[in-house]
This record gives structure tokens, sequence and C-alpha cells, in this order.
């Protein structure tokens, strides 16, 4: 039995190096031995979880050297450098049918195997098939790590009625409220990026938000009102709890929509006032991960047309065994993603 480096994760303070089996592929399976994997917020949602599925081997956003390969591959070869992601739906059940893509069966069934934080990952027929995009020589691989949050944004886009030279308010200015001031830039939307952190608010500013908001220095509702009296047509709310929704139920216009982006894992239930909903034709909605569609498109923007950039978040690569200082770093806010090699 071969093995291979894994990082397990026994609880939030307890992150242990060890050695597992090593997977085996089939004929149409490839596996890469991983170059460099990032830290995603949903994982540390995992890591906090006090649920009993651990240990466990996190990670999803993966960059890796092919090292072998089935013979009924076909578009990639030993050698390629690759960039895959996790999930992927059917593309024939009811639920995609209706654009729900993230609710199929499938897609909750399907991830890269065993994941992000070890040796050596499996990737699927299917996903070689979908989530899996060769990168070219000279694309840098942390880079290409933030194609798969950036297709997570842009699903989240797509789902909302937002119309060129409309008023966006994003709440949280950390990698994935960057991204989506990234991606209002290219759809000519003015943003007003929301965060308790003035330093990340500069940063916001640089990226191309036209306004920056810290409601612990400001009246957040008073000035809104300054920059559109009307209200804001589309609140994303990458924080989401008691008083981000308040805040965006006071600020958002009538006939105006707020896209619940991000939320924290056994969170209490948020009280909302559905008189205001109905009388001002307010429409909640939410956005879970991405599809293999805007994981391509992802692709396109970061690495094949350069329309995306998104050097300014890389930060520096750190070896899987120290990785308590990288998701320190990020739960400090000091960087907004952690990246980690063997």
């Amino acid at each position: 039995m071969k093995k291979m480096k894994a990082l397990l994760c026994y609880g939030k303070d307890d992150f242990r190096m060890e050695e597992v089996e090593k997977p085996a592929i089939s004929d149409s399976e490839m596996l890469i031995e991983l170059a460099c994997c990032g830290l995603c917020g949903s994982d540390i949602v995992k890591i906090f979880n006090t649920s009993p599925e651990k240990p466990a081997i996190y990670g999803h956003e993966v960059v890796g050297k092919v090292v072998e390969a089935g013979e009924k591959v076909k578009d990639f070869r030993v050698g390629d450098t690759v960039v895959a992601a996790h999930h992927i739906p059917c593309g024939k059940c009811h639920f995609c049918l209706h654009g729900n893509h993230t609710m199929c069966s499938m897609f909750k069934e399907t991830n890269i195997y065993p994941g992000g934080f070890c040796q050596y990952i499996r990737l699927s027929d299917e996903h070689i098939k979908n989530t899996t995009f060769l990168l070219p020589e000279k694309a840098d691989p942390l880079e290409a790590l933030f194609i798969e949050p950036l297709a997570c944004c842009i699903r989240a886009m797509d789902r909302m009625s937002v119309k060129e030279g409309d008023i966006i308010s994003i709440v949280g200015a950390g990698a994935i409220g960057i991204l989506f001031v990234l991606l209002a830039r290219l759809a000519d939307l003015d943003a007003v990026v929301i965060d308790l952190d003035s330093e990340r608010l500069k940063l916001a500013r640089q990226f191309g938000a036209r306004h920056a908001i810290n409601p612990a220095d400001e009246d957040l509702q008073a000035k809104i009102r300054e920059i559109t009296p009307i209200g804001i047509d589309s609140a994303i709310l990458t924080v989401t709890n008691i008083y981000t929704v308040a805040d965006a139920l006071a600020y958002i216009r009538a006939g105006g929509e707020i896209n619940i982006f991000g939320m924290g894992l056994d969170q209490e239930p948020i009280p909302v006032d559905f008189n205001r909903i109905y009388k001002s034709e307010l429409t909640i909605r939410s956005t879970y991960s991405a599809t293999p569609d805007t994981l391509s498109r992802a692709f396109d923007l970061i690495i094949k047309d350069k329309k995306i950039d998104v050097s300014g978040l890389v930060s520096g690569v750190l070896p899987l065994a120290d990785f308590k200082q990288g998701l320190d770093l990020m739960l400090d806010r000091k960087i907004y993603k952690a990246f980690y090699r063997l």
C-alpha cells in the first residue's frame, strides 16, 4: 500500500501532518501532485464545526501537476499543470433544469479525493470533463486558485437582476468582497463596500470600489442616502448576521434585492421584517457555490483574457506543516487568503 503526506484536521487547533493511503486511479481518472492549495472561508467554517466528521482532509482550491493519467484521458497528459474544482452537478435533474445546480444530489456528493491539503489528489472522469483546466506555462498558480471563488461570485451576479449603472453594496471587504468589486467594475456597476476594517476599506478603493463605509466611524444609513437618495439597488452580503441583514433592509431601495452569499455554520436564526419586504417588494435570495459554466468563465477572466487581476490578493506560500499560521493570519485579517504547498 503506497502512502502520501496529508494534513488532517482533528479540531480547530489540532492539525497534523500524517501518512495516509495514496489514491489509486482508474483508466478514466487522473492523479495530480499538489503544487498549491488555497484556504477558503468554507474550509474555515468546517474547521470550526464541532460535528463528528473529523479527522478530515479539507481544501478544494487546487493547482497540481498531472503525475498519472488513465488511458481513457485524452485532454490532459502527465506533466501538465492543472487547476481543479470540487463539485459537479448532473445537469439533468429537476434542480439543474431549474438553474439550482448546487442543490443537485450529484453536486453534493462529488468531490476531489481525498481533499486539497495533501500530496496527491485524484480527479474523477467527471472532474476532468467539467472542472479541470490546463494552466499555461506563464500562468501564476496562486492567481489560478481564485478561479473557484470568482466562479462563485459570477454565479451570484448571474442570479441578481443588476443593470449597468446600478449601485450595489458589498458587505465585507475580504477576498470575496474584493472579487465582487472587480466584477462590479467589469459590469459598470457602482460598488459601495461596507466593512469594520478601515485598512481593508482603503484597499477596496484601490481595487475599484467607488465608495467605502465603516459603520463604526460613520452613520451608514445617512452615508448611503448621500450616495443614492432612493437606496441601494442590490446588496451582496458576504457577511450575514443580524446587523448586516437589518442594515441592508434599511438601505435597500423599494423593489431592490439582497443576496445572502456568506453564512456561518450553525448560526442562530435572524429575525426579518417581512412587512418591509412585502410593502417594498424586496427580493431576498441566496447563492451557494459555483457551476462548470461559471468556473469556465472565471478561468477565462483570470487566466485566458486577463480581465480580472487578482495579483493584489496574493500573499506568500506556507508549507502545509505550518497550516495553523496561515489560518491565524486569515482570522486576524492580515492576509486575504492563505496559500499552502508541501
